[in-house]
């Protein structure tokens, strides 16, 4: 596959290989796959992959640990990507925004050489000068480079890498001393030295005390949502948690956690999910008994689209008419 899409890690351990990058998710995990970079997973958990028309994240392939809290907020932004919605949410977008920017690569093929070798493993504690005789130019030059094209001399750039690759560390509970260790830093005090100059505050911010499972991370109560969408084929709706009516023109169903109903082809259907709640669009054909996420994940990737296309919400007003007994609330 190979739209940029999220990858949300529900439950169990998965390596995910992006192209030459593998990374490892748990339940918990949301990574970023841009755009042209085909994926592929290994393991016994349950990947969610969110597609959207434009999901509004830029950059390289990333990844974030929010913890479990996160489960049904993702999994009602993954109802969204199967109804079709736009765009990711500006909640879940928002996670993606670098508080601390990867340092950029430099141009010159020495000095982009050992930054690579630096990215590929931030505790490395080779010397400029060293770096500089296995790569047969002076010191001075290696320096130049990096200093020309990135604004960084050669030790800020790997302390800044230090720095991000430790971000990512602490987001995923291993402790200050260890992240310190892991990243190449003597000291925690080092490591703190490090994370002033180049976030102005301190490591203890981005422990998920802080991001993953605090304020930033905290998830969105999920929202009531009423939907109008024209079924192209038959399809089904499954009720994952809460409540939802499924109206139709001389149908109205109320269901609960569990519960499907058939949407016939060619009618228009309005869907009034309840706020709390998660209403997700299943091919026709599998039973109330049979349904879950892992089958819903699976049956997505065999059959990328839904039989459920969305109503302009300008049509709303002429549709409630049709679709009795209650008005839809029309478009602020």
């Amino acid at each position: 596959m190979n739209n940029a899409c999220l990858l949300w890690c529900h439950s169990g351990v998965v390596n995910v290989c992006l192209g030459e990058q593998t990374f490892t998710l748990v339940a918990g995990d949301l990574l970023y796959a841009p755009e042209g970079a085909f994926w592929s997973d290994t393991g016994s958990g349950l990947i969610l992959d969110l597609r959207f028309r434009s999901i509004g994240i830029d950059g390289p392939a990333r990844r974030i640990h929010l913890g479990r809290s996160w489960d049904e907020r993702m999994v009602h932004e993954y109802s969204r990507s199967l109804f079709g919605e736009d765009g990711v949410s500006g909640d879940v977008a928002k996670l993606f925004e670098d508080r601390v920017p990867t340092p950029p690569l430099p141009a010159p093929r020495h000095a982009r050489a050992v930054a690579q070798a630096l990215a590929a493993n931030p505790a490395d504690q080779t010397s400029l000068e060293e770096f500089a005789a296995q790569r047969g130019v002076s010191a001075r030059t290696l320096q130049r480079q990096f200093l020309s094209s990135t604004g960084y001399s050669f030790s800020e750039w790997r302390a800044a890498q230090r720095v991000c690759v430790a971000t990512s560390l602490l987001a995923h509970d291993f402790s200050i001393a260890v992240v310190a260790n892991l990243v190449g830093f003597s000291a925690t005090s080092s490591l703190t030295r490090a994370f002033r100059r180049h976030t102005g505050t301190t490591p203890s911010a981005f422990t998920t005390g802080a991001i993953g499972m605090g304020v930033t991370g905290t998830p969105a109560a999920i929202p009531s949502r009423t939907t109008f969408a024209e079924a192209t084929r038959d399809q089904q709706l499954w009720i994952y948690t809460g409540a939802a009516t499924v109206t139709t023109p001389g149908y109205c169903r109320f269901l609960t956690q569990g519960d499907m109903a058939t949407i016939p082809a060619g009618t228009h259907t309005r869907i009034d999910v309840a706020a709390g709640s998660i209403a997700i669009p299943v091919p026709i054909g599998v039973g109330e008994r049979g349904m879950s996420l892992q089958e819903v994940a699976t049956l997505r990737n065999q059959e990328l689209s839904t039989g459920l296309t969305l109503v302009e919400e300008s049509r709303w007003a002429h549709l409630s008419g049709e679709l009795l007994p209650a008005p839809a609330p029309l478009p602020l």
